[in-house]
């Protein structure tokens, strides 16, 4: 029961943080998974994130399930499931009554601003973070870099897939 409840309060706070996507869970479930309750290791937490993003659905909830089973079974799975999304469902019901009337407000227009940047800086922290798991050696560094470049050069015009794949095949020619 003591996990369930855990498992219920970390996913909470992770589920109102995600405020600004899936990019911005990662440092938050690094905090609470890793730092806060050992419940992973950090290379766990970088393989949860490839596994979290190759199948269909947001990160947090993929990585929700997946922790939680780890930590609980069935039950931990339901339960941190429920915790991440229960945040979002909440504020929805909330707003969808008042975003009308606030939605031209000033206050409300650099609040959201200064939202935004803060997601950034998580956005940025979980490159970091992912980044300094993922990529150890300069051979690492060779696969990165021009993925990274093809990316920007195109503008995100090229699918994504297509960069995934390729540097797959990279890194059996590589490594």
């Amino acid at each position: 029961m003591k996990s369930l409840i855990s498992l219920f309060l970390s996913f909470i706070i992770i589920g109102i943080g995600a405020y600004g996507g899936g990019l911005v869970t990662i440092p938050l479930i690094q905090h609470e998974i890793v730092s806060e309750r050992n419940w992973l290791r950090l290379d766990e937490l970088g393989q949860l994130f490839a596994i979290a993003q190759m199948t269909p659905g947001p990160i947090a909830i993929n990585a929700a399930t997946f922790v939680g089973y780890t930590v609980n079974g069935y039950c931990g799975a339901f339960t941190a499931t429920s915790a991440v999304i229960l945040p979002s469902i909440l504020i929805l019901l909330f707003l969808t009554h008042f975003i009308d009337r606030v939605k031209n407000n000033a206050h409300f227009i650099r609040f959201r601003h200064g939202l935004e940047i803060g997601v950034i800086s998580l956005i940025l922290f979980a490159v970091w973070s992912y980044g300094s798991v993922t990529i150890k050696s300069l051979l690492d560094l060779v696969i990165f870099i021009p993925a990274f470049a093809v990316l920007v050069i195109t503008e995100g015009r090229l699918h994504p897939v297509l960069v995934i794949f390729g540097c797959g095949i990279l890194g059996i020619l590589i490594f």
